[in-house]
């Protein structure tokens, strides 16, 4: 006589899971819509200009694209392009830079100076600190090597918010990058497929994240990131940025996720771990423009497998340090309580997979016809979003299998990354 109030509750249980997750979406929808970028100052009155601008690049096993992707830099008229490769890649990349057609001309149109550095062994970390001391712009924009800056306006925009004081690091749109001959259903790949569609459901989140309480989904894109160089010359930053330690192991990647951190939550730090910097509360400028969209190339094999465990073991790591650590939960809800909650959320994601796995199974034993009423629903709402996306790409038509696989990783990818928290590796470049 008991067991029917028990499956009802376990039938409530699911049924608000899921009106949870219709409610959290539509609060990210109203609050993506309340994000306005930041207005560009007219030209008499920008702080900051392009030539202000030092671009850190550091780079091993670049693709022969590299070249061309300089050159969208270039377009922007930085004062500066500054690559960080290791020793026994320096000559290769001289002669690359120097050889390739319309590298020159961009060089003397820009007026801009290229210089070429390396450090003894590949880390990411070590190779930005050695191209940030050599910078001399009073910005510097670290920039990874497979990033192409869409228009002769991404500096202009990206400096934009700098026009405030209490701005340290600015982010902007990424996308991705679909050549012309890849745009084909039969040609793309389902590795491709599933990096866009990955890409594709965050798109809302930056805005989302930075209208709640100036935060982002996480992290600054470190695809391209702008940051004022007294942050990060600091020896104090430099010092935690390449000490940085995660159970025994110095970190080479991550670096993205270090930086946003810092610059959110380093106000938060006691006297003994000051810097030579005075403490203060720096904030994110997220500045959304088209004009500022930079673009990243797809993995075409499973390289792109290897990247998205790196990803989702970093990010996991970034939420454990936040949440308990640096700056821990309470400090951390007082500066960026948006950020806070949904960090909380994706920390118990597995716990609520597994839940859901047992109370669906017990509604297809107990309430067969409200499971299949409910599936259904679940269904639509998937299908409808994997036709948007379609409509959007119509060329990954014969591979929206991949869509679908992405949309269901994380039933693998948090275990996996629990599992795995301690292997650091810098998986899709082979010279590490």
């Amino acid at each position: 006589m008991i067991a029917e109030p028990v499956h009802a509750l376990e039938l409530g249980l699911l049924c608000g899971l899921y009106l949870w997750d219709y409610v959290d979406g539509k609060q990210g929808g109203y609050l993506a819509r309340q994000y306005r970028p930041f207005p560009l100052p007219q030209p008499g009155d920008a702080r900051y200009r392009p030539s202000d601008v030092s671009i850190v690049v550091p780079t091993i096993d670049w693709d022969d694209d590299l070249p061309d992707h300089l050159i969208t830099w270039l377009s922007n008229k930085p004062r500066e392009v500054i690559f960080v490769t290791i020793e026994r890649e320096l000559s290769r990349l001289q002669k690359e830079l120097e050889s390739a057609p319309g590298v020159k001309q961009a060089v003397a149109e820009s007026g801009a100076q290229i210089y070429i550095y390396s450090v003894t062994e590949a880390n990411k970390r070590t190779q930005l600190c050695r191209g940030i001391n050599q910078a001399t712009g009073p910005i510097i924009a670290l920039v990874d090597d497979d990033a192409l800056w869409t228009t002769q306006e991404v500096l202009v925009n990206l400096l934009a918010p700098f026009q405030r004081d209490d701005i340290g690091l600015v982010g902007g749109p990424i996308d991705s990058y679909v050549p012309a001959e890849r745009q084909n259903s039969k040609v793309i790949s389902g590795w491709e497929v599933a990096a866009l569609r990955m890409r594709q459901r965050r798109e809302n989140g930056m805005a989302a994240f930075y209208a709640a309480d100036g935060s982002t989904n996480f992290t600054v894109s470190g695809l391209t990131m702008l940051l004022r160089a007294e942050i990060i010359k600091d020896p104090y930053f430099q010092y935690l940025f390449t000490n940085d330690m995660w159970n025994g192991m110095k970190q080479n990647t991550g670096d993205d996720g270090f930086i946003t951190r810092y610059i959110l939550y380093q106000h938060h730090l006691s006297d003994r771990h000051r810097s030579s910097v005075r403490p203060r509360q720096w904030r994110l400028g997220i500045q959304l423009r088209p004009e500022a969209r930079v673009l990243t190339s797809l993995m075409r094999t499973s390289a792109f497998a290897h990247q998205s465990k790196r990803w989702y073991r970093s990010g996991l790591r970034l939420r454990l340090t936040c949440l308990l650590c640096e700056p821990g939960y309470h400090k951390m809800k007082t500066t960026a309580p948006f950020m806070t909650r949904k960090m909380a959320g994706g920390m118990v994601t597995p716990i609520f997979t597994i839940v859901r796995a047992y109370l669906w199974y017990k509604l297809w034993v107990h309430f067969p016809w409200f499971a299949l009423l409910l599936l259904s629903y679940v269904l639509y709402n998937w299908f409808t979003g994997l036709y948007a996306f379609y409509r959007r790409f119509p060329y990954c038509g014969s591979k929206i299998w991949a869509a679908m696989i992405a949309d269901n990783l994380y039933l693998v990818s948090d275990f996996y990354s629990w599992l795995t928290l301690s292997t650091e590796s810098w998986s899709n470049r082979s010279s590490v």
